[in-house]
């Protein structure tokens, strides 16, 4: 049963990854949908050993996203799929989420760091991998995907209507929701192999 409602938790965060990369928005009610296998998961396992681990740490780790600046979609996924039961006592379900996340950051990374290779706009090495160069066009006509400046809370941003000069050093990344969605798919992977019962 937990396999099966993880796997439609997955189909929701796939529908949330998709609005998340095409507008930079996730609709309230898909955030909603979220919850409906979550809570299934939370009233089967409430009794589970160490179980509120998982949720008292995807709170946290909501807060913690909130105040560096993170969507409320982003938060409230991370609390939604704290909700489902570790696999393991001692390894809470956000954890498992966030390390598959930090994998999919990191092959973000790498992918920016090749595409800025011979690119004019002048670099760190840290932007390098979190920053891409574009041509003015481009950041114009997908706003929606780059994020131009210092910003501080996403859900203030406002894409500009003019940029000056041919290219534009923006802030790029496939948005944390499809991350965690990779990060969720691990964890459903691993409570798969973990939890499944064995031929005899």
């Amino acid at each position: 049963m937990m396999l099966e409602l993880g796997l439609a938790e997955l189909a929701v965060l796939g529908l949330a990854s998709y609005q998340d990369i095409k507008t930079r928005e996730i609709d309230a009610w898909v955030v909603a949908l979220l919850f409906l296998p979550a809570l299934a998961a939370a009233y089967l396992s409430w009794d589970t050993p160490l179980y509120l681990m998982s949720p008292i740490l995807g709170l946290i780790l909501a807060l913690a996203m909130r105040l560096t600046g993170s969507g409320y979609a982003d938060s409230l996924t991370i609390i939604a799929l704290s909700l489902f039961p570790p696999f393991s006592p001692v390894l809470p379900t956000p954890a498992v989420v966030v390390l598959g996340a930090g994998l999919s950051v990191l092959g973000t990374s790498i992918w920016l760091f090749l595409a800025n290779r011979g690119r004019p706009c002048k670099m760190t090495l840290a932007q390098r991998l979190t920053h891409i160069c574009v041509p003015r066009e481009e950041a114009l006509r997908r706003s929606h995907r780059y994020i131009i400046g210092e910003v501080k809370d996403l859900e203030k941003y406002k894409p500009p209507e003019r940029i000056e000069g041919d290219y534009v050093l923006a802030k790029y990344g496939v948005p944390y929701v499809a991350h965690m969605a990779l990060g969720f798919a691990l964890y459903l992977a691993l409570y798969w192999i973990l939890t499944a019962p064995r031929p005899l």
